[in-house]
């Protein structure tokens, strides 16, 4: 878990670089969801329990393995899940909290009910609207800088899904 954090936050300073554009939902989930599935699948294939689950070893040597019914074997599927998804769910929570990812991918959603959510209370809410997928390029401006910390906050805390329910 340590070595995942770690990763992440490497991978984000130096790899991850928000477009600002109509890409950037796709570009943030991208970020967010597909190194967290590959080391799901890298936690799987490492497990040595899945090897000899998959390959017949037990099958072949039932007095090395103790799957010889279908409890077990389910016992066993389920360890080798919980062990796999440790580094998966690491990455995530630390992405989250980093809120970077986030913040690209909801700048660029196409819901105009969430950009009326995250963009209220500022003064020019029609202009934030309409420029929200640029905020996370822009470094100046008290407006973008709320609208930020407002979607960082998201990321953080998860935030009611009444909003898409609007829509």
């Amino acid at each position: 878990a340590l070595i995942t954090a770690c990763g992440e936050q490497i991978f984000s300073s130096v790899a991850f670089k928000c477009p600002c554009n109509e890409l950037s939902f796709i570009y943030g989930l991208v970020f967010l969801l597909v190194p967290a599935l590959a080391l799901l699948l890298l936690g799987i294939i490492l497990s040595k329990k899945t090897w000899k689950l998959t390959t017949g070893f037990c099958h072949r040597n039932p007095k090395l393995c103790k799957w010889r019914n279908l409890k077990s074997m389910g016992v066993t599927v389920f360890q080798i899940s919980t062990c796999a998804l440790v580094a998966p769910s690491t990455w995530i929570a630390v992405a989250l909290l980093h809120g970077s990812y986030y913040e690209c991918a909801m700048t660029g959603a196409n819901s105009t009910s969430y950009r009326k959510v995250v963009c209220r209370g500022v003064n020019s809410e029609a202009k934030c609207i309409t420029e929200l997928q640029t905020f996370p390029c822009r470094n100046t401006g008290n407006e973008i800088e709320e609208v930020l910390r407002t979607l960082r906050a998201h990321s953080q805390v998860r935030y009611p899904l009444k909003i898409f329910k609007e829509t």
